[in-house]
């Protein structure tokens, strides 16, 4: 696939947890992307991938970066600030959604939240779907935790969209879920038939809440993935 590169820059950096920064970048114009797809970002010797956070109307283009202890790309964001240019490439990739309204189960782990949160705000803010849109998003500690307030607000406004969240790591204080997310998932799953799945996070749990589908008779088709 031939890639184009675009010049954009930093409006706006945050911190969402201990190692997860949130971007907003400047939208070059007549750039357009599906809900779900990622983006390249271009440095001097090296290139990372990363899905876009905000939705296609949105006037900005937004990232969630999760950075490594001692990655390159990561003490580059680290350090980088609002103002300094960057390069982008166009936008890749099949992880996304159409604008049919039909009931869709989201399941997200980590960083993994970036590209469903696109399309989670494109379904219910531009496509104005009515089916039930469902996430279960499983972050590992309570100092981890990160955009639950939007995802609040976003499941008192629209009547059709709930989420949970568990904790697989939490301390012995904690009151809310515990376990993996595929500790709680079966649960939830109640049409097995007009149901499409889109999971998004660690190899691991890909894994394990394909495998599961798969045993509840969900057909391969409606179940799309992404890893990170």
């Amino acid at each position: 696939m031939e890639i184009t590169r675009y010049k954009s820059s930093i409006i706006k950096k945050e911190n969402m947890n201990s190692d997860t920064i949130y971007l907003q970048l400047k939208k070059p114009e007549n750039y357009n992307f599906k809900p779900g797809q990622f983006l390249q970002i271009f440095f001097e010797k090296i290139k990372r991938s990363y899905s876009i956070f905000s939705k296609p109307s949105d006037k900005t283009v937004d990232l969630c970066i999760k950075c490594l202890e001692g990655g390159q790309a990561s003490e580059i964001f680290k350090n980088i600030t609002v103002g300094e240019e960057i390069t982008i490439s166009n936008p890749m990739g099949h992880f996304i959604i159409n604008e049919d309204d039909i009931e869709r189960t989201y399941v997200a782990t980590g960083s993994g939240i970036a590209p469903i949160v696109s399309m989670l705000r494109t379904s219910l803010e531009d496509y104005e779907h009515k089916s039930k849109i469902y996430l279960l998003f499983g972050i590992r500690y309570e100092e981890d935790i990160f955009y639950i307030k939007e995802l609040e607000e976003l499941s008192n406004k629209y009547t059709n969209f709930s989420f949970d969240f568990t904790l697989s790591r939490p301390s012995e204080n904690w009151k809310g879920n515990s376990g993996r997310v595929s500790a709680h998932l079966p649960s939830k799953i109640t049409d097995k038939k007009n149901n499409q799945f889109y999971l998004c996070g660690s190899p691991d749990m890909v894994k394990d809440i394909r495998k599961l589908l798969i045993d509840s008779d969900i057909d391969m088709k409606n179940i799309k993935f992404e890893i990170f």
